[in-house]
């Protein structure tokens, strides 16, 4: 049977709000992360599957089969991403951890679609120069106002989450001290674009447990959908999250730029002042 697509429009779906996928992924995610943190059996019936297949976990059915959306139950590779990433959560999760952008506790978004993804990444750097996507005022003329670059990142994050490319720069931006070393997250990229779809799951957990342990936890939601995708679009999926790599990390790179120069600044105007020039 072949998956539906995560870019299908679903009824009550506004056209920029989360995909469908998106919408279960995230229903889902919430739903196991509230599962362990009430439940020690449950934790370690899910946390038994990490690294195995569908036929080889079967303490995880119980928590697992019931939450399946109709859509996978005759697609096994859709529904080996979301034992996948169950396992991946009762295993590595930490309630106190938080992704990029993350509220503690709170349940990540995932990103479905790249054009629109662009777009928007677009607008986020255009609002950091000062000019970014507007949003309307309740005045009768409906002005536009400027959105901030953290309205920008917000709202992107809120309708697409973050890839794992997108993670991983994160980690890297931390510093060796606090995240992951630039090559150690691009060795583990590229190892993971390559892979088939059994090799990709084989790969994850020590993918996880690394961002994890680096408190820079995979957005899981964006990561059930990627995963869903993998069989059918690998090489999309795999040149996103290499994207978004670099582009993160290049945007954390300038960003870190404009602050020495603003802080270095800031420090010259007040030895004018202190000298009365």
């Amino acid at each position: 049977m072949t998956p539906s697509s995560p870019r299908s429009p679903a009824p009550g779906v506004p056209p920029n709000g989360p995909s469908p996928w998106l919408t279960q992924a995230r229903t889902f995610v919430g739903e196991i992360i509230a599962a362990t943190a009430a439940d020690a059996g449950a934790r370690a019936a899910l946390r038994s599957g990490v690294g195995k297949g569908l036929d080889d976990v079967p303490r995880m059915h119980r928590i697992v089969a019931p939450r399946l959306p109709p859509a996978v139950l005759n697609d096994e590779s859709g529904q080996r991403a979301f034992y996948t990433v169950a396992a991946l959560i009762a295993a590595y999760h930490r309630p106190t951890t938080t992704g990029p952008g993350q509220k503690p506790d709170e349940v990540p978004g995932t990103k479905a679609e790249d054009a629109e993804s662009d777009q928007l990444l677009a607008a986020d750097a255009g609002a950091s120069q000062g000019v970014g996507p507007t949003r309307s005022t309740d005045n009768a003329d409906r002005t536009q106002e400027p959105v901030s670059a953290t309205e920008a990142a917000q709202q992107r994050r809120d309708r697409f989450g973050e890839s794992l490319g997108s993670t991983y720069a994160t980690a890297v931006a931390a510093g060796p001290r606090n995240g992951i070393r630039e090559s150690a997250a691009e060795t583990r990229l590229n190892l993971l674009s390559k892979q088939s779809t059994s090799g990709v799951h084989r790969h994850l957990p020590a993918t996880a447990r690394q961002l994890c342990d680096r408190n820079t936890p995979p957005d899981w939601a964006r990561l059930l959908v990627d995963l869903r995708c993998w069989p059918h679009e690998r090489r999309r999926v795999a040149r996103r999250w290499l994207q978004d790599y670099h582009r993160s990390l290049n945007a954390a790179a300038l960003e870190t730029s404009r602050r020495a120069d603003d802080a270095a600044h800031n420090s010259h105007d007040a030895e004018d002042e202190a000298s009365g020039t």
